[in-house]
């Protein structure tokens, strides 16, 4: 059990308030959708709601749990097994909206790409806390980073969903490169990662049309440039101050899915600058909040855990912020806590859950 000592407050009142405040968004993102598929403005509310509930207890527990014991060598390959299990289930099971990402128990979905994060996050922070000292060993430490990582984005690429399998390996290079990794193979890790990200890319022609449509969006106004457009379009129409809480136009079926990936945009219609800068600052708090818990770890696991956990969040947050903004092609990425999307919130709730427990054990 974790010491008596407190917990960071500040990280635990960003995370929730995070969480209260996605289920204001979600609810005045999605009312009019989900009036118009489901009959009732409350369906995507209600499915968050109960998600972060079990999100919040997850986050309970975590909490309370030594996060020592979460490094042991049984509970890091017992977390990488059952990922991997599930995202092959995940390509066996029946095609939802054309792809293989979530497994369907009844009504509840889940997304196992989501799920795999955390336990990738432990596996790296087991591995490095281990060969810290021997970092630049090619066999010892790269290749089983590569091999163990690149499985599951593997995985992940042919539900297909390559922006999560990069947060993967982006989140590996991160990790390698906070365990001080020669400038030489990060540099090499980095090339061999946009190299093989442009193959994929051409691999598959809508996301040419993609990235084609990010470099001239008005080329293809209906058609790839579509999302990007609307995006845009409603963070500009949100000005300084916003058209108030509810009152987004984009979001009425010009904006598609604008609970999910792009909540963003509607923050921004609806709250202006302001809120969007709110945002951005309460993601920057918990940057800096998860940082100082990781720095003050009484071990090394700790530290490259805490560093991880808030890395994974943090720079998942600034890709879907980048993608609503038009900085980067567009690609399904949820901004964490904010996003529709149970497995993401239970996920994310449980991640802070543990860097909250690393938090009481730091001097």
């Amino acid at each position: 059990m974790a010491r008596k000592l407190a917990f960071d407050k500040t990280l635990f009142g960003v995370g929730v308030g995070l969480t209260l405040f996605g289920l204001v968004m979600i609810y005045s993102a999605s009312a009019v959708v989900a009036m118009e598929r489901f009959g009732s403005p409350h369906h995507f509310l209600f499915k968050q709601a109960c998600a972060a509930a079990l999100g919040l207890c997850g986050m309970a527990v975590a909490m309370h749990v030594d996060y020592r014991h979460l490094l042991k060598r049984p509970a890091v390959y017992l977390g990488l097994l059952v990922s991997a299990v599930l995202l092959v289930a995940a390509l066996v099971w029946d095609r939802t909206n054309q792809v293989h990402r979530w497994i369907a128990f009844g009504p509840v979905q889940v997304q196992p790409s989501e799920i795999a994060k955390l336990p990738i996050v432990l596996f790296l922070a087991y591995l490095m806390a281990r060969k810290e000292e021997t970092i630049d060993n090619l066999a010892g430490t790269i290749v089983p980073c590569a091999v163990i990582v690149g499985q599951l984005a593997f995985l992940v690429y042919l539900q297909p969903d390559l922006g999560t399998a990069a947060i993967y390996v982006l989140l590996t290079i991160v990790i390698l490169f906070l365990g001080g990794l020669r400038w030489r193979y990060l540099g090499v890790s980095a090339g061999a990662f946009v190299v093989a990200l442009g193959l994929m890319i051409l691999q598959a022609p809508y996301r040419v049309r993609r990235v084609l449509a990010f470099l001239n969006p008005e080329d293809d106004p209906q058609g790839a440039g579509f999302q990007m457009r609307q995006s845009i379009l409603a963070v500009a129409s949100g000005g300084i101050q916003g058209t108030s809480l509810g009152e987004s136009r984009q979001k009425l079926f010009f904006l598609p899915e604008p609970h999910t990936d792009f909540i963003f945009s509607v923050i921004a219609e609806e709250l202006g600058l302001l809120g969007a800068a709110a945002v951005i600052i309460a993601f920057g708090v918990l940057f800096w909040r998860g940082m100082v818990a990781a720095a003050g770890a009484p071990d090394r696991g700790g530290y490259y855990l805490g560093a991880g956990i808030t890395c994974w969040l943090v720079l998942q947050a600034m890709m879907n912020i980048a993608v609503t903004l038009g900085l980067v092609p567009t690609k399904g990425i949820p901004l964490p806590f904010l996003s529709y999307g149970g497995s993401s919130l239970v996920v994310s709730l449980c991640a802070l859950g543990v860097l909250l427990n690393i938090s009481q054990h730091s001097s």
